[in-house]
């Protein structure tokens, strides 16, 4: 597993593991807290590391530079990385005969919708690099999965939550600067609405994406068919800290949609796997 010392990949690993799964967890960064004893943690970067020397039965692709907002600046890390190091992967996979390979891809790929759910057969429409590095990340695991035969599972994650995320996403950004009694500046006025995912239930297709007994290329969303407005997630926030602070409307930001909404029938039906936690 890469990006196993991520927000996500973190959850994921000790899912894993606790399922039974001997699990390899690669990361540039050593995990915090540490992964369990069982659990053989190696630093690489999938860029240009040292990949294991040993088989595996399955890739778990979590690692990518992350963020909407930031791959507008900085799109050619952006490239290197998230395209670069998928690329990189599956050459590995090719080369050690690894046949499940299983990456994050990202509900942005659809772009900005009309408000109905996103389906896996709509068109894709990325409004940001890091949108496109997912839309590309796919495109090339479709290609190596006619050529080499590799079973490449794409699980398109709409808005990931809980323990332990990133302290730029909407909901930790809020209780941290609540906490800290920081002015709260939101872009737009609020109204934008996002499929909000529990990493548990994340972690959860993904074990059922590695037992799915199906071959080839798929996407699957995952998400839970609701969504819940960025003012929601302030007054979230503010439940949770009990306190409440200034907050400020500017403009909107050019990469963000208005609204995000998975349907989520498909894994449903394929992988048997739908959402367990509601937000908040």
């Amino acid at each position: 597993m890469t990006g196993a010392s991520g927000f996500i990949g973190h959850h994921v690993a000790r899912h894993l593991a606790e399922s039974g799964h001997g699990v390899i967890a690669l990361d540039n960064r050593e995990p915090s807290p540490p992964h369990p004893d069982e659990i053989q943690t190696i630093l690489c970067d999938i860029r240009n590391g040292d990949l294991p020397g040993k088989n595996c039965d399955a890739i778990v692709h979590l690692a990518a530079l992350g963020g909407v907002r930031p791959s507008m600046e900085r799109p050619s890390d952006y490239i290197e990385t998230n395209v670069g190091g998928t690329v990189r992967l599956l050459e590995w996979a090719k080369q050690h005969g690894v046949k499940r390979f299983i990456f994050a891809s990202s509900s942005s790929v659809y772009g900005a919708t009309n408000g109905t759910p996103s389906a896996e057969d709509n068109p894709l429409s990325p409004c940001s690099p890091y949108a496109l590095t997912k839309v590309q990340g796919e495109q090339w695991g479709k290609l190596y999965s006619e050529s080499h035969g590799i079973d490449f599972i794409a699980l398109r994650l709409f808005a990931v939550w809980g323990d332990g995320q990133r302290p730029d996403l909407a909901l930790e950004s809020f209780r941290r600067k609540i906490l800290a009694a920081e002015t709260i500046t939101i872009h737009g006025d609020g109204s934008q609405r996002r499929d909000l995912t529990h990493v548990s239930d994340v972690a959860r297709a993904v074990e059922q994406a590695l037992a799915w007994k199906g071959r080839g290329f798929e996407t699957f969303n995952i998400g839970t068919g609701r969504n819940h407005s960025v003012n929601d997630m302030l007054r979230a926030a503010e439940a949770w800290t009990g306190m409440t602070t200034e907050v400020k409307y500017g403009p909107p930001h050019p990469a963000d949609v208005l609204g995000t909404l998975a349907d989520v029938r498909k894994a449903r039906e394929i992988l048997g796997w739908e959402a367990r936690v509601a937000f908040p």
